[in-house]
């Protein structure tokens, strides 16, 4: 049986038997972590795919009022943050 994901979203890792192939999970989104390992075929060739690591996560911030577009904004202890959990553009 394939082991579990390590921490920061790392996905499952593979098993594979009984004439079947096993395809991992992708890490978790917004971590960074890394996919799940494909497992090695038992009783034959080839081996299961690995699963696609997690994206990552942007974070800009600054002090005072906001100067800036981009992410999604909010006001933090005295300052701007601007953060981006998918492709996106800062404009200052």
């Amino acid at each position: 049986v394939g082991g579990t994901g390590g921490q920061g979203g790392g996905g499952p890792g593979g098993y594979t038997g009984g004439g079947s192939l096993l395809n991992r999970t992708a890490g978790t989104a917004n971590t960074g972590g890394g996919g799940g390992g494909g497992g090695a075929f038992w009783g034959g060739s080839g081996a299961g795919t690995g699963g696609n690591g997690g994206t990552g996560v942007v974070l800009i911030w600054y002090t005072g009022a906001q100067r800036g577009t981009g992410g999604t904004v909010t006001s933090v202890n005295g300052g701007t943050l601007h953060t981006f959990t998918s492709s996106g553009t800062y404009t200052p």
